[in-house]
């Protein structure tokens, strides 16, 4: 699964108040011009914390769902989406977090971060081939299909 994307995003301290954040598979980079100085912040994912589940409150019954890459830095943590639909998030918060080989977080309180441990429900399950009879035979065994009997192969005429 290739996930790739490239997001502007609000910084403060930019010029234009802009940031642009590439992120990939095999790296982050976070680009920003401040004082007429081009930085970039290139962070692999594994330096991330994990890919986290938010929601906030956008109106009194409308809820805002946020996808974001979580870091110990505030400041190289990076929104990935914000979704009106509660799937439409968990999907997209599934999909990136295994992309990015990341744990899924979800947000309890501000700033506090729990794993999530529930199986994805698009995983496939576990087969039964093998369990019972890998018990009884061995492999090589298990994987033999069973003879024929010939009568001319042992010796036994038909009457």
């Amino acid at each position: 699964m290739t996930m790739k994307a490239t997001i502007e995003a609000f910084d403060g301290r930019a010029e234009g108040a802009r940031r642009r954040i590439e992120v990939s598979e095999e790296r982050i980079v976070i680009a920003r011009r401040v004082g007429g100085v081009e930085m970039r912040v290139a962070l692999e994912p594994r330096q991330y914390r994990g890919v986290g589940l938010a929601v906030l409150v956008a109106e009194a019954t409308d809820f805002l769902y946020q996808v974001r890459l979580i870091h110990a830095d505030p400041d190289l943590c990076v929104t990935l989406a914000d979704c009106g639909q509660e799937e439409a998030a968990r999907a997209l918060w599934r999909r990136w977090a295994a992309a990015l080989g990341l744990p899924r977080l979800v947000e309890r309180t501000d700033g506090e971060f729990e794993i999530d441990r529930t199986a994805p429900s698009d995983q496939p399950f576990e087969r039964r081939r093998g369990r019972a009879t890998l018990k009884r035979r061995n492999r090589f065994l298990a994987r033999r299909k069973m003879g024929r009997l010939v009568a001319a192969a042992c010796g036994c005429a038909d009457g």
